[in-house]
């Protein structure tokens, strides 16, 4: 079976886009947010990014096995190395440094 075939990838893929929208839905709020809300959404970006990156190292153990998960891979890696990454998973620990970052700035300005 296809690793994009399976029942536990596409579930994880709707759970990610689940939450991508989530967390999309409430970044037009940021303005308007207080400390505690603000510091919440950093949360749910992390969450976000966690489910990311587990998904990727299976995309990535998948692909010594599987073409289109190799496919898939290589497209990833080639949008990421356009930003200036060496792959998709230090492009998502740069975010969580970003939001480390901000999630300090939100503590320090009380």
């Amino acid at each position: 079976m296809s690793f994009f075939q399976s029942e536990q990838v596409k579930e994880n893929l709707q759970d990610i886009f689940d939450t991508y929208q989530q967390v999309s839905s409430m970044t037009a709020q940021l303005p308007s947010m207080n400390k505690e809300e603000k510091l919440g959404h950093i949360d749910s970006c992390r969450n976000l990014i966690d489910k990311q990156k587990n998904f990727y190292v299976r995309l990535c153990l998948a692909a010594t096995e599987d073409t289109d998960a190799a496919d898939m891979k290589t497209r990833i890696n080639a949008l990421s190395q356009a930003f200036g990454y060496r792959d998709l998973a230090e492009c998502m620990d740069a975010m969580v440094t970003t939001l480390e970052q901000a999630a300090k700035r939100e503590v320090d300005e009380s």
